[in-house]
């Protein structure tokens, strides 16, 4: 069970931003912004089954840890997410979008060498350079086009302008088991949760309050309208367990999709400079602030190192219940 002690949200206003200063330290592609003052009203305390709190300001449908807007590493919310909604895409723009967790950093470094037609990861700019909306609109427009822009927001929070310019999206599906895992030993590090496994997986299930983008069923059900319902949306489901499973092939689908072909022999060169554990060994040299945690395992399947069985039926009944009428599939293992 999990316990709400207070939720209010918070009425906004627009004001103009001003720049950011980037760190130059560990933590160098994260922006250092103007500091955002909250009052005690606009924080979601949650408390997990052993009492573990998470401190949250939930805005737009987006759960901030209180701790990283203390600590100044996303604008203002409350300005920023009207902003981003108002902001001007450009024609050739592709938004990635996906629930924590899901393979967008894998995805994002596919998609650049896709659309640059290069063998080079994405060393111009890094993916949290493009992501909103821990940037603004007036920082991502300094990118190079193709930009790649990357978000867990829902639709409703992103620019009104994809379905004016008719951008590409690119939506990753990856089993929830093995999500709720990996998002437990994320959280661990960039919230410095202290839970149990079980505790964080009560909250997993929970309806309020998950950190980041909202609890997940929630998320899932909100996107799966949109793309069934949004006949202006053009949107490529991508997923994560085909990409594992059989990446040419899910190179090739991207490729037709973002109408970049290119030779086959190219994309089995993408293919072999994207797997997991290349990607992950080349993260651990790159200047990011999460390079250590971003690409833990990618296992398919890492879920039943963790789920019990009780854990697991709860889990299958949740999903029976929470994702009824919806068009979304899981593949829970995969032979590789």
């Amino acid at each position: 069970m999990y316990i709400i002690l207070h939720v209010q949200y918070y009425q906004f206003g627009l004001k103009i931003f001003r720049s950011p200063v980037c760190k130059k330290s560990n933590m160098a592609q994260y922006s250092q912004w103007p500091k955002v003052e909250l009052a005690s009203n606009d924080i979601l305390t949650i408390k997990d089954p052993s009492g573990n709190i998470i401190e949250l300001f939930p805005c737009y449908g987006y759960y901030f840890p209180r701790s990283s807007i203390e600590k100044r590493r996303y604008p203002d919310p409350r300005e920023n997410i009207p902003s981003i909604i108002k902001m001007k895409t450009r024609h050739d723009d592709v938004f990635l979008t996906a629930y924590p967790k899901t393979g967008t950093h894998w995805l994002t470094e596919i998609l650049y060498m896709l659309l640059n037609k290069r063998l080079e990861y994405n060393k111009e700019y890094g993916k949290v350079s493009a992501m909103l909306p821990l940037q603004t609109p007036e920082m991502v427009d300094k990118l190079p086009s193709p930009r790649i822009l990357n978000s867990h927001l829902l639709l409703s929070s992103l620019p009104r302008d994809i379905l004016t310019q008719k951008n590409k999206v690119v939506f990753v599906n990856r089993n929830p088991k093995d999500v709720a895992v990996s998002l437990y030993h994320f959280c661990k590090h960039t919230i410095n949760y202290e839970g149990s496994w079980n505790d964080f997986l009560q909250l997993f299930m929970s309806e309020k309050g998950m950190v980041y983008a909202g609890p997940w069923h929630k998320y899932m059900m909100d996107w799966d309208n949109v793309i069934r319902n949004n006949s202006k949306l053009d949107v490529l489901v991508v997923n994560y367990e085909d990409l594992k499973m059989n990446p040419l092939k899910e190179i090739e689908r991207l490729a037709e999709y973002l109408d970049v072909k290119s030779s086959s022999d190219f994309y089995s060169q993408v293919s072999e400079r994207c797997r997991f554990n290349q990607l992950k060994d080349d993260y651990k040299n790159r200047n990011h602030p999460l390079r250590e945690v971003i690409f833990r395992k990618g296992d398919v399947g890492d879920w039943k190192n963790w789920f019990t069985v009780a854990q697991n039926e709860e889990f299958d009944k949740h999903l029976t219940e929470k994702l009824t009428n919806s068009s979304w599939t899981f593949r829970y293992c995969v032979k590789e």
